[in-house]
C-alpha cells in the first residue's frame, strides 16, 4: 500500500513562518481535503509536499516495504489562473510525460496521450489552443495531463475554483475514481467545505499553520470547531444522502 509521510514540515517566508511542524500520515487509495481560511497556507503546504517551494523536514513516499523518491512519483496541478499558454492539448497532455520526452517522440508516447484524451472525451478538441478553452476543458486537460504519468501522489491546487456545478462534480469524480483505482494518495486544497467532506476520507484543517485537525469528515464538519477557525457562525446538517449541508448564518465580530 501506497503511503505519504510528513514529518515537521515547515515553510518560512522571511520572518513569517507560514506553515508550523505539520505531521501526518496519509494512506494510498484515499483522498485527503485541506481546508481553512484565506492565507492559512493551504497552496504553500501542497507545494512544500511537491518540493516546488524551500522548506525544512521530510516528505517521505513508501510502497509497503519500499521507499520512493517522491520527485518522480509525484504530480502538481496547478489552479488555472496561472496558465496560459498557446499549445495544443495534446501536447498539453504530452508535456506530461516530460520525465521521458527526448528529441524525438515515441509512437507508445503519442499513443498514451491518445489513450488519455480518449478516455476524458477530450479528443474533439486535441489540436485547440489551451488558451481557448472553457474553465471545465481547462480543467480535464490539466487533470489528463497529470494523470498520464500515473502518479502514486495526485496534489490539487483548487481544482473547483473555476468551474460550474457540473464540472466541478466531473473533476472530482474523475480524482476520486484513480485515487480508488490505482491506490493514489490524492490531496487536494479546497475551499468549499460541502465538496470536502462528500470526496475526502479524510480533512485536513488547517489554522494559523498548523493542524487544528486531521479527521474523518464525520469529526471534522463540526459546528463549533469551523467556528472556531473560519469566525462565522454556521449550521451544518447531514443530507439523506449521507453528504453535509454547510450554512454561513453570520461572521463573529472581530475576527
Amino acid at each position: 500500500m501506497i503511503s505519504l509521510h510528513l514529518q515537521n514540515i515547515t515553510v518560512e517566508y522571511g520572518d513569517n513562518r507560514v506553515i508550523d511542524d505539520i505531521t501526518a500520515d496519509l494512506t494510498g487509495g484515499e483522498m485527503t481535503a485541506v481546508i481553512g481560511r484565506n492565507g492559512v497556507g493551504k497552496t504553500t503546504l501542497i507545494k512544500a509536499v511537491s518540493d516546488l517551494t524551500k522548506h525544512s523536514g521530510k516528505v517521505t513516499l513508501t510502497d509497503g516495504d519500499r521507499v520512493l523518491r517522491p520527485k518522480n512519483e509525484i504530480s502538481y496541478v496547478p489552479q488555472l489562473g496561472s496558465l496560459n499558454t498557446k499549445l495544443t492539448v495534446f501536447e498539453m497532455v504530452l508535456l506530461g510525460l516530460v520525465d521521458t520526452l527526448r528529441w524525438h517522440v515515441t509512437g507508445e508516447q503519442l499513443e498514451k496521450v491518445s489513450n488519455v484524451l480518449s478516455q476524458l472525451r477530450l479528443t474533439g478538441i486535441s489540436k485547440q489552443p489551451f488558451n481557448t478553452l472553457s474553465g471545465g476543458q481547462k480543467q480535464l486537460v490539466c487533470m489528463a495531463q497529470s494523470l498520464i504519468s500515473n502518479p502514486k501522489v495526485l496534489l490539487l491546487d483548487e481544482p473547483t475554483s473555476a468551474l460550474d456545478l457540473r464540472h466541478q462534480l466531473i473533476v472530482m469524480d474523475l480524482a476520486q475514481k484513480y485515487t480508488e483505482e490505482t491506490g493514489a494518495v490524492t490531496i487536494f486544497v479546497v475551499h468549499d467545505l460541502m465538496l470536502a467532506s462528500r470526496y475526502g476520507k479524510k480533512l485536513l484543517l488547517l489554522h494559523q499553520g498548523k493542524i487544528k485537525a486531521f479527521d474523518s469528515a464525520e469529526n471534522v464538519m463540526k459546528p463549533e470547531l469551523l467556528q472556531s477557525v473560519y469566525g462565522v457562525e454556521l449550521s451544518i446538517e447531514k443530507t439523506k444522502d449521507g453528504y453535509f449541508s454547510v450554512v454561513p448564518i453570520k461572521p463573529y465580530a472581530h475576527r
